[in-house]
């Protein structure tokens, strides 16, 4: 029985200690990101209103008040822009490599870029007709996903 015991405390001190370690999400201002970031969403998203910031370990989380999504890594480098189901800026476009709106508009000319991740190595583009598509980063189509 006494084993038992232990071994269930150490189960549930393992647990405290896990969860409170992934515990880092803090909410900051829009001022305490990295000003890499706060140029980017002033000369790309001028006008929208910022509802909250979230620093998440090394990464944060913009949620603008129509719900739209921006990730940066710790650096303030764009990771994820996400419009939901609206078109990306244009702005944001002119930032990928030339070939991939290029691609978008001679085969899916009725379908507007709503989503844009970026890696190390590659593009994930979501469009507003539900397709995913994969660029290398130098613009290269490396795969089409419904």
């Amino acid at each position: 029985m006494r084993n038992l015991f232990v071994s269930i405390a150490a189960a549930v001190i393992a647990c405290i200690i896990s969860c409170s370690c992934n515990a880092k999400d803090i909410v900051i201002k829009v001022q305490d990101l990295p000003q890499t970031a706060q140029s980017f969403i002033s000369t790309h998203f001028q006008g929208i209103e910022v509802a909250f910031v979230v620093k998440d370990g090394n990464e944060y989380d913009v949620r603008f008040a129509n719900g739209w999504e921006l990730e940066f890594n710790r650096k303030g480098e764009w990771k994820t822009i996400d419009c939901k189901h609206e078109a990306v800026p244009s702005s944001i476009i002119a930032l990928v490599p030339e070939s991939i709106p290029a691609y978008i508009k001679a085969n899916f000319a009725n379908a507007d870029i709503t989503e844009i991740s970026k890696d190390r190595w590659e593009y994930d583009i979501e469009l507003s007709n539900g397709l995913d598509l994969e660029f290398s980063l130098n613009g290269k189509l490396k795969k089409v996903d419904d």
